[in-house]
């Protein structure tokens, strides 16, 4: 009886400690997250930021930081009004007058870029060619709505100004000019007019027309 006793103590001993023991490992293992799932920390993607969005990104809303988005467009042939004169009252405190000017008004309701000199070509029928020089790369001209530049254009001319008007050799005749903005490769034909607005036409001697840089006025 005794001996039954000593047994029956000693297995309640050993069920206890097992279910302390399961108790203590049960104790020092992390609870689990609501809803079962560990947390993953966010991975930026290249070019990103790893910081929370903003309030303006989750709306939708974001702030251009492109070099570009900061600069003025530049203008387009289609963008401008052209007008090309010829010019027979020279100043005289001029050393080399222009023989007639390229203007090219901003006909748009925004800003542009004026940046260079545009393509400038007189043509005489299927032969010979006379076309725009410009020396350097000129500042760009900004222009707002409305505003004009202006390209003085030097050439010699058949017995007027010029320092090859007396020894003309090639030569050219035209009352038009084809002309596009800078950079563009849409060009228009711009009719050449006299100081009243009249048709008129310019002969140029050689094949080049010397362009200064365009100024704003």
């Amino acid at each position: 009886m005794r001996s039954r006793f000593v047994l029956t103590v000693s297995l309640s001993a050993l069920l206890a400690g097992l279910g302390l023991t399961a108790c203590s490992s049960s104790s020092t293992a992390s609870p689990p997250k609501a809803g079962g799932v560990a947390p993953v920390s966010a991975v930026p993607v290249a070019g990103q930021s790893a910081a929370p969005a903003s309030a303006s990104v989750a709306a939708g809303i974001t702030a251009s930081t492109g070099s570009g988005s900061s600069q003025t467009a530049k203008c387009g042939t289609r963008n401008l009004r052209w007008t090309l004169t010829r010019l027979t009252d020279a100043g005289a405190s001029e050393k080399d007058p222009a023989n007639a000017e390229l203007v090219a008004v901003n006909s748009g309701s925004h800003s542009c870029s004026l940046a260079g000199y545009p393509k400038l070509e007189f043509h005489m029928g299927k032969g010979p060619e006379a076309v725009g020089v410009g020396k350097g790369s000129p500042a760009p001209v900004m222009l707002g709505a409305g505003k004009k530049a202006v390209i003085a254009l030097h050439y010699s001319e058949l017995n007027g100004k010029g320092p090859d008007s007396d020894n003309c050799g090639p030569m050219v005749t035209a009352g038009s000019a084809d002309v596009a903005a800078p950079g563009d490769s849409t060009g228009v034909r711009v009719p050449v007019v006299d100081q009243s607005g009249k048709p008129a036409e310019v002969t140029i001697c050689g094949d080049e027309v010397r362009m200064s840089p365009p100024v704003a006025r």
